[in-house]
């Protein structure tokens, strides 16, 4: 591990561009980290895009494997980045680390920065969001993402934990060609669990069951990801629905 990455996860803090050290927060655990890093040395991505900054912690997991595995270049974005929150801080860890040369930063907005890469018809192999956290803007950062995201590609949430966030993920693997392809669980869930789950949701929706509620394959799909918090989706095709289609989420 970096250096730079191995201290802040060690002592919970960073150090700002004005040499102040302070506690990091909002950053993903080791687990993740770890994922994250797994996923770049098997699939091997050469461009990747990262929605969110802060302190960087994720970006320089993310770097991390990027520069031992050949990847060219990781695109990010944080409008906020030199707020009273981060002041800077992330583009500091990925300096202090020596990954510039792999980084791409946007000081704007995912909704601005996204439309934008795939009108210069950027291609990725790689994606993690993590931005803002409501269902139409994760939503949204995944819509473009998909554009410019290769089959075979991979795209990563963090805060599936999040009802806006698991809604998003319950929606495209439900009505997108992607595979779940690796994931952190919450701590005490297991496979029983999750069977009592589904065992209780097959018995009583039944009864409250309307037009609009999700069928048995959807339901399927989605109790895979009931007790998740961070996962990685693998693209398996591109966009072939027909102009009208859905399938209730």
């Amino acid at each position: 591990m970096n250096d730079v990455l191995s201290d802040i996860v060690k002592t919970g803090r960073t150090t700002l561009p004005t040499g102040e050290k302070v506690q990091a927060n909002s950053y993903i655990d080791e687990s993740c980290g770890l994922l994250l890093q797994a996923a770049i040395r098997t699939e091997r991505p050469r461009i990747g895009v990262e929605v969110g900054l802060a302190f960087g912690i994720s970006t320089l997991y993310i770097l991390e494997a990027f520069s031992d595995s050949g990847g060219e270049k990781l695109i990010g974005m944080d409008p906020d980045q030199h707020n009273g929150g981060w002041r800077g801080g992330g583009l500091h860890n990925i300096s202090r680390a020596g990954y510039e040369h792999l980084y791409e930063f946007h000081e704007e907005t995912s909704q601005k920065v996204l439309p934008a890469l795939v009108g210069r018809r950027e291609h990725i192999d790689f994606a993690f969001i993590d931005g803002y956290h409501t269902f139409d803007h994760a939503l949204i950062d995944f819509f473009f993402i998909d554009q410019l995201l290769k089959v075979g590609g991979v795209v990563v949430f963090d805060d599936v934990g999040y009802s806006s966030i698991k809604r998003v993920c319950d929606f495209i693997i439900t009505n997108r060609g992607y595979e779940i392809y690796d994931c952190v669980r919450l701590k005490g869930n297991n496979s029983f669990s999750r069977r009592t789950k589904h065992t209780i949701n097959q018995l009583l929706r039944p009864l409250i069951r309307t037009d609009k509620t999700p069928g048995p394959e959807a339901r399927r799909r989605e109790s895979l990801i009931d007790d998740v918090y961070f996962l990685a989706l693998k693209k398996e095709s591109d966009d072939a629905r027909r102009w009208d289609h859905f399938v209730h989420f």
